[in-house]
């Protein structure tokens, strides 16, 4: 991709000619003489200085657009060489949160294996905000997630449902809000898995849901654990007094370590999960493994 389009995208990015040079190891007169030349050659504005920054035109909004496009087009033109180089041009790349691996994408990809031995996998995990950064700039097929609320419509993605999801907090069997059969659970800790990092905002269109999502948790008045990890998010919550939301779906599993969700008087915050692919026709085996996910997928 041209390196004038890449200084582009880190300066809409910050905001700021001085930040972004910094970013990128340049010195401001170098990268605005590059923002010169990119004005130029379109004969356009595409940035108007302000006191504390720059902001896009609207022909930069649509640079930016396309010049994404561009990125996320060589990204995995690059991937796709790579695995043309290594003879691996049939590599099922797939994403999936915790809970869902062991609901049911597991069995879906044991049962796609099985069928096609001679296929390499890449799995990834993560939340739904990094695999989705993973998805545009083409580093996996498709992934398995919550729909995420306020998604930039530029990200050039579409969504297949496969259930509804009702959120429980769970805690250690001992807990002492299963004794008192008290409600104050703002009083412990909140424990966040694989909670969303600030390096992924740029992908929201709409950042209000997320913000009322933890202030729904009182994350700002309480201990916060966060933990990008299942198993050691079981761990800490088994030897403290933390209560951690998750899928109720996961009851069953999370049994086995002695966790189970509080009694709640009313239901929990419910969302869809479902599938997440690039709007592109996809390769043969990336449609076989859907198929094999859709029929793994509990029935209510």
């Amino acid at each position: 991709m041209d390196k004038h389009y890449q200084q582009f995208l880190v300066v809409a990015e910050f905001g700021n000619i001085s930040q972004a040079a910094e970013h990128l190891g340049l010195s401001q007169p170098t990268l605005t003489n590059t923002l010169k030349k990119l004005e130029a050659s379109f004969d356009v504005p595409l940035f108007i200085r302000k006191s504390k920054g720059v902001e896009l035109t609207e022909y930069g909004l649509k640079l930016q657009e396309q010049a994404l496009d561009l990125q996320r087009r060589h990204h995995a033109l690059l991937h796709a060489m790579a695995d043309l180089k290594a003879r691996k041009t049939r590599k099922l790349k797939i994403g999936t949160g915790d809970a869902w691996w062991e609901l049911f994408v597991k069995r879906a990809l044991q049962q796609y294996s099985a069928a096609h031995p001679s296929i390499s996998v890449q799995l990834e995990f993560g939340n739904h905000l990094k695999l989705m950064d993973l998805l545009v700039h083409g580093h996996i097929d498709l992934f398995v997630g919550h729909e995420i609320v306020g998604l930039s419509r530029k990200c050039p993605v579409s969504f297949i449902p496969l259930l509804q999801d009702e959120e429980a907090l769970f805690v250690h069997q001992s807990h002492p809000l299963l004794v008192n059969q008290r409600s104050d659970t703002g009083l412990y800790p909140l424990l966040q898995v694989t909670p969303d990092s600030d390096y992924y905002r740029q992908l929201l269109e709409n950042p209000q849901p997320k913000q009322l999502d933890l202030e729904r948790q009182k994350a700002a008045d309480r201990i916060v654990y966060a933990i990008n990890n299942l198993s050691a998010s079981l761990d800490l919550l088994r030897h403290t007094r933390a209560i951690m939301p998750y899928p109720k779906c996961m009851v069953a599993y999370f049994a086995q370590s002695d966790i189970v969700p509080l009694p709640q008087h009313v239901a929990g915050q419910t969302s869809t999960v479902g599938l997440y692919q690039l709007n592109q026709i996809q390769a043969d085996h990336v449609e076989e493994f859907k198929q094999h996910i859709q029929q793994q997928v509990p029935t209510p």
